[in-house]
């Protein structure tokens, strides 16, 4: 990933984290501030996690071949391409994925959306929005986001273990 996509993806996420989170305390400041410390922390993140070094020296057809085979968890067609996909799997097999984790924040997430909720409701008050909107983003990421991730893990693994089964443990593209 080209610095200029980290910079871009790391801007885009604090401009959308900050905005939100200026809307949801109705503080321009906490905003700002949440919204840059987020972008930064993005940026890092998908920095280390994306880097394609798999992938240098591939042109564009190539690169999106890689990753459309690896996403359909098939085995590589090219010898050439055959140790690309095996390095790609194993760098994104590498990233940590903690489901039960993950599962735990957004289920607590979602308790706490539902406990604004109520506590409106026990005051007399119309729900406030960001309980209802907490409690939407924890069921999104808890039955789309995550299982989306454990998906593509296993494609992943899938497509390595096939491309290993087709050219060998040690593709060289010389077969």
């Amino acid at each position: 990933m080209t610095m200029t996509r980290v910079v871009a993806l790391g801007l885009a996420s604090g401009v959308l984290f900050g905005a939100t989170m200026g809307f949801l305390n109705d503080n321009v400041w906490v905003g700002v501030v949440g919204g840059v410390y987020f972008g930064v922390f993005m940026a890092v993140v998908m920095r280390r996690s994306w880097e394609a070094r798999p992938l240098k020296g591939l042109d564009r057809s190539q690169r999106r071949h890689v990753a459309r085979t690896m996403r359909r968890g098939e085995a590589m067609d090219d010898a050439k391409l055959a140790r690309p996909l095996v390095e790609s799997a194993n760098a994104l097999l590498a990233t940590p994925f903690p489901v039960v984790l993950m599962r735990a924040v957004f289920v607590l997430m979602f308790v706490l959306g539902a406990a604004v909720v109520v506590l409106d409701v026990v005051d007399g008050e119309v729900p406030a929005v960001s309980g209802v909107l907490l409690m939407l983003f924890s069921l999104v990421f808890l039955f789309a986001v995550v299982p989306m991730g454990i998906r593509q893990r296993e494609r992943a693994d899938r497509s390595k273990r096939a491309t290993q089964s087709r050219w060998g443990d040690n593709p060289t593209g010389s077969v």
